[in-house]
Parts: C-alpha cells; structure tokens; sequence
C-alpha cells in the first residue's frame, strides 16, 4: 500500500535531516494524556535526529478512533443512559444540570442520540456515581473511580501505607441463595453445617458488591441467633458493628459483634430468618483500624 506524503521539508529540530513521512504499526501515544495505541500511524520521522512530527488530520483521525474505543467500552454514559438517570430523578434538564454543576444545554447535547461530543469525563463519572447510588447503597466511590478509569487505559494504584484499598471500613453484604453443591468446594464441613432450619438443597450465602462470597447464613434455633458462617473474610474482621435491613424495611443494629471461631452472631434474641435479609453491613471497629 502506497504511503500518504504528509511530510516533506527541512527539519527544524536539528536543521541537517529532512522530515519524512512514516508508516508506524501499533504507535504508542496518548490522547488527551491518555494511553492510545494506533494500530497504524503516519508520523513524520528526520532522517538525521529522528525528531517525530504530527500533522493535525492525521491526529484528529486518532481522537476519533479514541472515543469510538472509549464508547465500545462503554466509558461514557450512552445518550438513552443519560436521560433515564434524569427521569427517575424526576429532574428537568435544568434541575438535572444544577444537581451535576453543568449547563441546560451540556445536558440537552449529551441526551441527543446523534449526539456530536460525549460527556466530559468528570461530569460522567459524577453522574455514574449518582447512578451506583440509585442502584446499591452506600456507594464504593473509589472502587467506581479505579474500574472507570481502567477504561482508559489507566491502571491506578494507592501507594500510601495508611490506605488499604482492599479493607474497607465498611463491608456492604448482599444475601443470595445458592446450591449447596456450589458453596462446597468454598466452605470447610463446620461452615456448611447449618441446623433444621436451613433446607436440604440450598443455603443464603452473603457477597460482596464484587461478588465474592463471604459466609453462609443460618439460624440457630437452640441459640434465637442469627449467625454468619465466614468462608472467605476479608482481613482483618475480628470485632464490628452490625446493621441490618429486612425485606420489610425494618432496620436492626448490634454493636460490638466478635467473631467466634469463624462464625459471627449477627443478631441474638431475634425471630429474624435468613430470607428475611436483603442487606447486612459491617462498619470495622476504630480499634481494628488502627490494628
């Protein structure tokens, strides 16, 4: 394939060489100050210094194929996703923007199906954020920003010592039911073992917003405890503070709950069950943060 000539003149680093045009595979850059790779790329190369230059249709050729990676990736809110965010605020346009601190009309482009230019990326990730609200609570805010930003082509990395990114302070557990054949291979025998309450075939396991599984619930009817069998916890959960939601909207707290050889008691003295549970959360301690 013949090479476009966008280049042909003098060079103006070293004023010896003579800028050529180059066919480059797979040209590492960046756009915006974000990493790009463009699988075929025409530069100008000196044949003397080996100074590159960039000529502007060349570049604006790269931004767009830029933002339609970045769209395949879906690290913009589409159009539809954007105007379905507004109307179950129950937000106009205008209320919409003043809630995201942009403009009527920023908002009015970005909804367009056609639309020219997408979101700014801090506008759409505020309004992401505003969408994980709706959707689970309380919102990760850091773990948001580090998977939107992967999108970008950047992998970020906390490197202060006081931040344990993977020991959050607050541990957000959603109840699910699951097949004790594939709980089985996770738990030990003492962790699957649940009294007469539980069935046979299935059992409520509780995750994280990531999807790991972290125990298995079950009522102690000796006990009127409600425990949480711990398969894989996150380190360290020695002592937290426990709040729970029911189905019924009713919210019951517990201070101070210990683990005990692998089991937590989430609630004691309680006629509560475990399909009652939609949502536990344990808040760590202050002692066993600073541990």
């Amino acid at each position: 394939m013949k090479t476009v000539e966008l280049f042909e003149y003098p060079c103006p680093e070293c004023g010896l060489g003579t800028v050529r045009t180059t066919q480059v595979l797979n040209y590492k850059t960046k756009i915006k100050g974000y990493p790009f790779v463009v699988d075929n790329a025409l530069i100008g190369v000196c044949d003397q210094c080996q100074a590159e230059f960039f000529a502007p249709e060349e570049t604006k050729q790269w931004e767009e194929r830029f933002y339609r990676l970045l769209e395949a990736r879906r690290a913009f809110l589409a159009a539809g996703e954007i105007t379905e965010l507004r109307k179950t605020l129950g937000l106009s346009m205008e209320d919409f923007a003043r809630l995201i601190g942009c403009t009527r009309q920023s908002i009015y482009t970005w909804e367009k199906p056609e639309r020219a230019s997408p979101p700014s990326r801090m506008a759409d990730l505020l309004m992401k954020l505003v969408q994980h609200s709706l959707e689970a609570e309380p919102v990760d805010i850091l773990t948001v920003l580090l998977e939107e930003a992967k999108k970008w082509g950047v992998v970020i990395e906390f490197r202060r010592s006081s931040m344990r990114a993977s020991e959050p302070e607050r541990i957000v557990l959603r109840p699910t039911q699951v097949r004790r054949s594939a709980l089985a291979q996770q738990a030990s025998e003492r962790a699957l073992a649940a009294d007469a309450g539980v069935e046979e075939e299935k059992i409520i396991t509780v995750e994280t917003s990531d999807g790991k599984t972290v125990g298995a619930l079950h009522f102690d009817s000796q006990e009127g405890a409600l425990v949480l069998d711990i398969i894989n916890a996150p380190p360290p959960l020695k002592t937290v503070d426990v709040e729970i939601v029911t189905r019924d909207g009713q919210q019951v707290k517990r201070e101070q709950v210990s683990l005990q050889q692998g089991q937590l008691p989430l609630l004691e003295n309680t006629d509560l069950r475990e399909g009652e549970i939609v949502q536990i959360v344990l808040n760590r301690r202050d002692e066993e943060k600073r541990g």
